[in-house]
């Protein structure tokens, strides 16, 4: 063989090993490269389940807190009422009144609002004046009780309870409020506390708000009659019958409404009526100084602008407002804060503090906040189609 055969013999040989060298060391690196990334994705998988149980941890103390510090505030009440009984034959073919017997028909929940053991529920609770009702606390004991006032414009009442041991309950808690309504937002974690099923007190049930300003109309079983509530708190959070008008609670163990009533026929579905520390501090204020809860007020009569009623006086409108009148009646008080701003009846508010008002909104819900002498700003639209900005300062009801 001559040497220009054995020359490319020999090349030929070292451009192999040289490329099967290539693909070993491509290889290693490629697969030291898989195994870093392996590390990695593990290291930060480990890393992602670490802070995850860091945080269910964390909601978790944060649930056990809440029940711990909250539920010695909470209180239920057994409603006791005179029930006929009757003298019958075995087959009940027969019947004859023979005497009437005191009887518990159902419990409800309340909760200590300051250290004069207040209570705060809702006023059609303590509307039957056939009813004898009993506070039990966290510790068991038994108590009487009086209403010192009713809300005029909510649902609302103030109860204090009587013949207290005040050293047994010298260690009882009074619940504290959310500084604001607009600190509470849709998706924030809740606890409801609460006497469920008027059978099972202080029962803890825990999820979210699921939305702000429903309106609703509610169903009284007692009273057997209707009403509709506005600016709601939606809940999933478990509410049964029995734990309504107990407090609803952020993580911050601040109440930030109070449950007043469940969707019937669905699950999941409950609403309380929003509180903040100021309003509560007003109407303890309130009834200490005058013994009757006194609310801001406009001193105006007013009715829904249907779709029907604008039609028929030519107005277009894209939401619900209100206006002042359907009748020839004058529907401004004379010398009301209404009339002082110069209001006139069939003027038309369409806005209060720049807030719109649409669907079941009203004027009351927006200034619910508010107290006598506080001044709000309206837009009205006035008999003549004209548009003005007004300020009026709210009077007492």
């Amino acid at each position: 063989m001559n040497s220009d055969k054995r020359y490319i013999i020999y090349m030929i040989i070292l451009t192999c090993f040289i490329s099967i060298s290539t693909s070993l060391i491509v290889y290693k690196v490629a697969s030291d490269s898989n195994k870093v990334s392996q590390i990695n994705t593990s290291q930060t998988t480990n890393n992602t389940t670490t802070q995850n149980n860091v945080n269910l941890k964390s909601l978790e103390k944060n649930v056990k807190d809440i029940a711990k510090n909250i539920s010695p505030s909470v209180v239920s009440i057994i409603i006791s009422k005179e029930v006929q009984t009757y003298k019958t034959d075995p087959y009940w073919f027969f019947q004859k009144q023979t005497w009437t017997l005191k009887q518990a028909v159902w419990g409800w929940t309340w909760f200590f609002i300051n250290k004069l053991w207040l209570i705060l529920t809702n006023k059609h609770v303590v509307g039957d004046p056939n009813a004898s009702y009993t506070v039990i606390a966290s510790n068991w004991k038994e108590y009487s009780w009086k209403v010192l006032a009713i809300d005029p414009t909510n649902d609302l009442a103030i109860v204090q309870a009587l013949d207290i041991n005040w050293k047994a309950l010298s260690n009882t808690p009074a619940v504290t409020f959310n500084g604001s309504a607009s600190n509470i937002e849709v998706g924030s974690f809740v606890v409801a506390i609460g006497n469920a099923l008027a059978e099972f007190q202080n029962t803890v049930t825990f999820w979210v708000i699921s939305w702000i300003g429903r309106s609703i109309e509610a169903w009284d079983q007692n009273s057997r009659s209707s009403e509709q509530l506005t600016w709601l708190i939606q809940t999933d959070t478990a509410i049964n019958p029995g734990n309504s008008w107990g407090p609803l609670v952020n993580l911050n163990e601040e109440v930030v409404g109070i449950n007043t009533a469940i969707a019937s026929g669905a699950n999941w579905l409950g609403f309380a009526i929003p509180l903040s520390q100021k309003e509560v501090d007003y109407i303890i204020s309130s009834v200490q100084k005058t013994w009757k809860i006194q609310r801001a007020f406009v001193w105006i009569r007013y009715i829904p602008l249907t779709p029907e009623i604008a039609k028929s006086l030519k107005i277009k409108i894209e939401n619900w407002n209100y206006i002042w009148a359907w009748t020839n009646q004058e529907w401004v008080v004379a010398g009301s804060p209404a009339e002082k701003a110069w209001l006139k009846t069939w003027d038309i508010i369409t806005e209060v503090n720049w807030v719109k008002l649409i669907n079941w909104l009203n004027i009351k819900d927006i200034i619910k906040d508010k107290f006598p002498g506080d001044k709000i700003s309206l837009k009205v639209l006035k008999s003549n189609w004209e548009e003005k900005m007004l300020e009026l300062i709210l009077g007492a009801f």
